[in-house]
């Protein structure tokens, strides 16, 4: 039996509708790493995945690569035939920041998190990525362009041109950044009480950048507490 190309892959996995196996908190769409290996499963079961580590002095092999600070980075291989693919992500907290030193549930999180990264290369989910809500196939339909009414002949008015041509500075995007910490906090096992969920819902739902940003100063002083009160307990075991 000839073995799938990299294209056929994708045509096949890219096309999947993963809406009924995906998840929804804090206003975001995600897929478990349980549900994506079952469909990869049932597609493609002799694929094999190799995680990738560093040896210490000690001669010990661990299956994360360390940094100077005690930051770490795990990585991961998924070979499907002759076909590889390759994705790696740092052991970070709710900001997006590297755990200096992190435990082993840090480390395990973000194993399942990079092999269902690594899976959407093939093309698994790889729309939720974007924020789409369905397959592109699936969601982009024709649309007739609209008959625009004809514009009244006006007289032309002589414009002076600007002295200096005005530059158009990049806008910061605070939903998607508000999107990535409210992820990253659901991931930490932090849960929002209602009205914060429902004002982080409608802030990414409406696209308001305002609104996004206030959340985002209210997510990293919870956050801040929520970590400060993980140290304490800590501390007590």
């Amino acid at each position: 039996m000839a073995k799938p190309t990299a294209q056929e892959i994708w045509a096949t996995l890219s096309k999947i509708d993963c809406s009924k196996y995906t998840e929804e908190k804090m206003g975001l769409t995600y897929l478990s790493w349980s549900h994506a290996w079952r469909l990869m499963m049932e597609h493609y079961p002799d694929l094999q995945v190799k995680w990738h580590g560093t040896t210490d002095d000690q001669g010990v092999t661990r299956d994360v690569t360390y940094y100077n600070g005690g930051t770490a980075m795990v990585t991961c291989s998924v070979t499907i035939g002759d076909v590889k693919r390759d994705m790696w992500l740092p052991v970070m907290d709710y900001k997006m920041k590297s755990i200096a030193n992190p435990d082993s549930r840090a480390v395990s999180d973000a194993k399942q998190r990079c092999l269902v990264k690594c899976f959407s290369l093939y093309g698994l989910a790889n729309y939720l990525y974007s924020g789409d809500a369905l397959p592109y196939e699936e969601s982009s339909k024709p649309v007739a362009p609209k008959k625009s009414a004809p514009k009244k002949k006006s007289k032309s008015k002589v414009v002076p041109e600007p002295v200096v041509e005005a530059v158009e500075e990049p806008e910061l995007d605070f939903v998607a950044e508000l999107r990535t910490m409210a992820n990253d906090l659901y991931q930490s096992g932090w849960e929002p009480d209602g009205k914060t969920t429902a004002d982080i819902k409608a802030a990414i739902k409406g696209g308001d950048q305002e609104k996004a940003a206030l959340l985002i100063k209210r997510l990293k002083d919870v956050g801040e507490v929520a970590l400060k009160l993980d140290d304490a307990k800590a501390e007590e075991k």
